[in-house]
C-alpha cells in the first residue's frame, strides 16, 4: 500500500506524440516543482536525483569493473574515488523506488541519479521518500538536419599508395609520419558513442581478426549487437549509416583504399540513438553510454552525435545554459574527464541555425570535452562549422581537422566507400589523433594530450572562435613537445609535492589539479608549523582538472624573516577537496 502524501501538489503538464511513436512530456512548475497528468495512466521517463548527504558508502554495493578502468584510475584520475562513482545503490534503496516507478532503465554514477519510467500521479509519493533530492523529466533531443551531407558515391582506387583516398584527411593532420614513425593507436581503447555499426563492412575485418572489437551494446534494443536488426531497425536512415563512417575514419584498415587515424587502436561501440526522419536521443542513453565506456576501460569517447534542441522544440537549450556544466550530456563527459578519460566531441553543423551565437552543441561545450570544428582541404572553415564561444566565455572548438569530402567506408556493401561532409568526420580525425599520443604518453591526463595537440597546431598563438587552436600536427606534437609547458610526471592526486626535500634556500610545491571545473571562489597555498601556525600563504589561480602548479616559497614568513629548520605542513582546500604535504627544512 503506498503512503499518502501530505497535501495534493497543483502541476501542469504538456504532452506531445512523436513520429516515432515515442510520448514525451514536458513539466512546468509552478510556486513548486510540481507534476501532473492528463489521466492516472500518463507515463513519462525522469531522473530520479539520490540526495547524497542522506545517503552512506553502506547502502552502495560497489562496482565490478575491469582490471583496465581500475589502472586507469590509479595512473590518470583526477578525483577521490567515491561510493557514487564506483559503486550502485543497494537493495534497500532501490527497493523503495520500485515500489512507485514502472520500470528502472538504470542508474547514473555521474549524475546520481536513476532513469525510471513513471506514473505521473506517484511522483508526489517517490518524492517524499527521505534521500530523493528532486526528480526532473529525461530530455529527448533531435537534430533539424540529417546527419551528414554526403556529395558522390565511388571505390577507391589507390590513387595513393597504402593510403588510398584516405590520403589527404590524414596527411593534414601530418598523421602518415606518425604512423611511419611505428604508432598506430595500439593498445589504446576508444569508445564511440553513434547509431549503429555495420560490423560485416571489410573496413573492420583487421580490427575484428586481431580481437581487437573488445565489446558493443545496443542501449536502444538492450542487446550486445549493434548492428543493424531488420526487425528493430526498420527506418528510412539506416541506423548503421552515421556510424559505420566514422569507426572507419579511426580505425579502418584496408591497404591502397583507406586507413584510419588509429588503425591499430581498440574499439568499444556504444549505439544509442533513434535515426528516423529526425534523429532522437534520449539524454539517459548518452549518459549511460558514457559510464557504459568507463566500466569498460576507455581512454578515449568520441561521439560524432551532438545536441541543442529538444523534440518538438520544447525547452530548448539557450547559449546561457551552454556554460560546460549545465546539460546532463556535458556533466557526464566532465565526470569521465575526472576519471581520466579523454572525450572528442563535434561540435556540431548547425551554424545556420543558430548564426547569432554560433550554433554550438551540447556536449561539446563540457569543460572535459576536446570540441572539434571542420576544415576543407585548404585548412578554411567549413561554413557549417559550429563553434563558440561557450556561454562562460571559453573557446570552441578546441581544434579543427577535414570535415569537408573525408573519405569513408558506407553500409551498402562490404566493400562500398564515399566522400561525406560534417564535423561528425572531423571527429574521429581528432580522436585518432589523440589516440596515438596517447599510445606514446599512456600516463598522461586528458588535459595533457589535448596540450600536446594544441601546442603544435597551425593556430596556437593566435586561437579564435572560428577555428580554436586550429589543425594540430601530430607528429611534431609527439616529437617536438615543448617540455618547459608540457610536464610529464606523475603525481599523487592528494598529496603536494616538495621539491627539494629537504629543503636549504628554497621549496617548490607541486601539485595537479584535481576538478574539471575550476572553483570560483578564492584559494590559498598556506604552510603551517607543527604547532599549526600559519607561517606562509599565497593566493592561486584554479585551473581545469589535470594541469600541473608549482608555488616557490623562498622560506620566509609574513615579516620576511627566515622561518626556523624543522618540518612544516603545506595544504589547499577547497570545497571540494583538500590536499597535503610536508617539507623538512635545514639550515
Amino acid at each position: 500500500m503506498k503512503p499518502k502524501p501530505d497535501q495534493h501538489i497543483p502541476i501542469i503538464t504538456l504532452s506531445f506524440v512523436l513520429n516515432t511513436g515515442l510520448l514525451v512530456l514536458f513539466c512546468f512548475q509552478l510556486s513548486l516543482p510540481v507534476w501532473a497528468g492528463n489521466s492516472d495512466e500518463d507515463q513519462q521517463k525522469v531522473w530520479i536525483y539520490l540526495d547524497e548527504k542522506q545517503i552512506g558508502s553502506e547502502d552502495f554495493i560497489p562496482l565490478d569493473v575491469q582490471q583496465r578502468t581500475l589502472n586507469r584510475l590509479l595512473k590518470k584520475s583526477l578525483i577521490t574515488r567515491d561510493h557514487f562513482s564506483d559503486g550502485v545503490p543497494g537493495n534497500n534503496i532501490r527497493s523503495q523506488i520500485e515500489q512507485y516507478v514502472t520500470e528502472i532503465v538504470f542508474y547514473s554514477r555521474s549524475l546520481k541519479a536513476y532513469s525510471a519510467y513513471i506514473i505521473d500521479s506517484d511522483i508526489t509519493y517517490i518524492k517524499s521518500l527521505p534521500f530523493i533530492k528532486t526528480i526532473e523529466p529525461v530530455k529527448f533531443y533531435r537534430r533539424k538536419t540529417p546527419l551528414e551531407p554526403l556529395n558522390k558515391l565511388e571505390k577507391s582506387t589507390g590513387s595513393f599508395d597504402f593510403y588510398g583516398n584516405s590520403y589527404d584527411q590524414l596527411q593534414q593532420l601530418n598523421i602518415p609520419e606518425v604512423h611511419d614513425s611505428g604508432y598506430t593507436g595500439a593498445g589504446v581503447r576508444i569508445a564511440i558513442i553513434d547509431a549503429g555499426f555495420n560490423k560485416e563492412h571489410s573496413a573492420f575485418q583487421y580490427i575484428i581478426d586481431n580481437d581487437r572489437l573488445i565489446a558493443e551494446w545496443d542501449f536502444i534494443f538492450k542487446d550486445n549487437n549493434v548492428q543493424d536488426e531488420i526487425s528493430a531497425d526498420t527506418t528510412s536512415y539506416p541506423q548503421s549509416r552515421h556510424g559505420t563512417s566514422v569507426w572507419s575514419v579511426i580505425g579502418g584498415y584496408v591497404p591502397d583504399v583507406l586507413i584510419g587515424a588509429a588503425y591499430g587502436a581498440e574499439f568499444l561501440l556504444a549505439k544509442s540513438e533513434r535515426i528516423g526522419s529526425e534523429s532522437i536521443l534520449e539524454e539517459d542513453l548518452f549518459v549511460a553510454a558514457v559510464e557504459w565506456a568507463d566500466e569498460n576501460g576507455a581512454d578515449i569517447i568520441t561521439s560524432s552525435v551532438a545536441y541543442r534542441d529538444f523534440d518538438n522544440g520544447i525547452g530548448d537549450y539557450q547559449l546561457e545554459q551552454l556554460d560546460g556544466k549545465t546539460t546532463n550530456a556535458a556533466k557526464a563527459i566532465n565526470w569521465a574527464f575526472e576519471r581520466g578519460i579523454l572525450s572528442v566531441i563535434c561540435t556540431g553543423n548547425e551554424l545556420q541555425y543558430f548564426p547569432q551565437d554560433g550554433g554550438l552543441l551540447t556536449p561539446s561545450d563540457a569543460y572535459g570535452a576536446l570540441g572539434v570544428g571542420a576544415v576543407d582541404r585548404n585548412g578554411q572553415i567549413a561554413s557549417f562549422s559550429g563553434h563558440g564561444p561557450t556561454a562562460d566565455g571559453r573557446i570552441k572548438p578546441d581544434l579543427c581537422a577535414l570535415g569537408v569530402d573525408v573519405y569513408n567506408a558506407t553500409i551498402y556493401t562490404p566493400n562500398s566507400y564515399s566522400y561525406s561532409n560534417g564535423t561528425s568526420f572531423s571527429t574521429p580525425l581528432v580522436a585518432g589523433s589523440a589516440a596515438l599520443l596517447m599510445e606514446k604518453y599512456p600516463s598522461l591526463p586528458p588535459i595533457k594530450i589535448i596540450e600536446l595537440l594544441k601546442s603544435k597546431s597551425n593556430r596556437s598563438s593566435t586561437p579564435s572562435d572560428r577555428y580554436g587552436w586550429g589543425i594540430p600536427d601530430v607528429y611534431r606534437s609527439m616529437f617536438e613537445y615543448d617540455s618547459t609547458r608540457i610536464s610529464f610526471w606523475e603525481p599523487d592526486k592528494a598529496r603536494i609535492y616538495a621539491l627539494p626535500n629537504p629543503a636549504i634556500t628554497g621549496v617548490t610545491f607541486a601539485f595537479r589539479w584535481t576538478h574539471v571545473i575550476p572553483t570560483e571562489t578564492q584559494l590559498y597555498l598556506k604552510i603551517y608549523n607543527l604547532l599549526g601556525q600559519l607561517v606562509w600563504s599565497t593566493n592561486l589561480v584554479p585551473q581545469i582538472a589535470g594541469n600541473d602548479e608549482f608555488t616557490y616559497w623562498n622560506l620566509r614568513n609574513f615579516s620576511g624573516d627566515i622561518v626556523p629548520s624543522g618540518v612544516y605542513i603545506v595544504a589547499v582546500k577547497d570545497k571540494h577537496t583538500t590536499i597535503r604535504g610536508k617539507c623538512l627544512i635545514l639550515h
